[in-house]
Order: C-alpha cells, then sequence, then structure tokens
C-alpha cells in the first residue's frame, strides 16, 4: 500500500511512479506493459547482480532434511516442522509462497523457516510472506526464522514482520541457537 512508500526498495517505487503517472496522463494498457518491462529489467538485473539461478519452494511432501536436522529425535521432528526456502522470493512464485500454510501438518506446533538459501524479496514476496505468517498465528503455530540474509532481514524489520508480528527473539542467525531455543522453550511438547 501507499503507506510502506517510505519501506520499500526505491526501484519498486519507481516503478509505480512510473506506471501511475502513465496510467493518468497516457493509456492504462501501455502504463501497465511498461512498468511490466521495467520491473522485468529491474528484476534480472538484481539476480543478476546476486549471482543465484534458482528459485525452489518445495512441498512438505519434497522436503529433504539437511545434514544438521538429521539426528533430530522423533518427538522434534513431530512437533517442529522445517521449510526451506531456497533462491528469491519475487513476484513469479509468491502464489506456490501462499500454499506454505496448508502444508503444514496439524502435529507441528511449531514452524522454523531456514531462509539461509534466500538472497532477495521483493515486494510481492514480502506481502505473501506476511500474509502466511498470519495465517499461521491464527493457527497457533509458532514461527522460528533461520538465517536470514541482510536483505530479506532489513525488509522484514522495516515493515514490522520482524518486531511486531514476529518478536525478534523468534529470529536466529543459525540451525543450533535456534534448535536450543526450541529444546529450551518447549521441553514439555519435546518429551
Amino acid at each position: 500500500g501507499l503507506n510502506a512508500l517510505s519501506k520499500i526498495p526505491r526501484t519498486e517505487v519507481i516503478i509505480m511512479a512510473v506506471v501511475l503517472l502513465l496510467s493518468v496522463f497516457w493509456n492504462l494498457v501501455y502504463a501497465v506493459g511498461i512498468g511490466l518491462v521495467l520491473a522485468s529489467l529491474f528484476f534480472m538485473k538484481k539476480m543478476g547482480d546476486l549471482g543465484k539461478d534458482d528459485t525452489r519452494v518445495t512441498t512438505v511432501a519434497k522436503e529433504n532434511m539437511w545434514d544438521d536436522e538429521k539426528k533430530l529425535s522423533s518427538s522434534f521432528k513431530e512437533n517442529v516442522f522445517i521449510k526451506h526456502l531456497s533462491g528469491p522470493l519475487f513476484f513469479g512464485f509468491t502464489s506456490e509462497f501462499v500454499n506454505i500454510s496448508n502444508q503444514i501438518p496439524k502435529s507441528a506446533s511449531i514452524l522454523m523457516i531456514r531462509m539461509s538459501k534466500v538472497p532477495y524479496i521483493d515486494q510481492s514476496g514480502l506481502f505473501a510472506l506476511e500474509d502466511v505468517l498470519m495465517d499461521l498465528i491464527q493457527k497457533d503455530i509458532e514461527i522460528l526464522f533461520v538465517g536470514l540474509q541482510p536483505q530479506p532481514n532489513y525488509l522484514m524489520k522495516t515493515i514490522g514482520i520482524i518486531g511486531k508480528l514476529i518478536p525478534e527473539e523468534q529470529v536466529f542467525d543459525d540451525f543450533k541457537s535456534c534448535k536450543k531455543y526450541v529444546i529450551d522453550a518447549h521441553a514439555s511438547i519435546l518429551v
């Protein structure tokens, strides 16, 4: 929305302003087309700079455990669902990402989102993430972030996802510290 203008990246504000001005003073159809081209160019530039070549948001059934997760107890695995995100979260993958809340098993009371392989989030990815988190919070699922990179971390803090929606105490630099938090804070359900 417009109240988030000061908090979103300048390139996205520029695209929005160009589309708005062109649609008001010229032609809506051309404005949308030009906006799409500009967004595509900015996105390709950003992804080229990051050097990432894949984006992956997998389903729960296809989720593979990382090496540091293989030795977790069965009660931990039953109560804590771990979701791995990989690659940038942008407008092309928001619809797939929104389905995450439906993939969480009913037995899970904690969701650990590992984002160490997510270098970039655009505005649509950010709002899709916010929608998913709000849905999960309504289902009484505790959300923990692990390994946020600088750009996603900054945007999530400025837009209020971290701090207002998710407390800063639930954001961890690494899996080891997150696992320790879960074991310490939820010992009763992990027995």
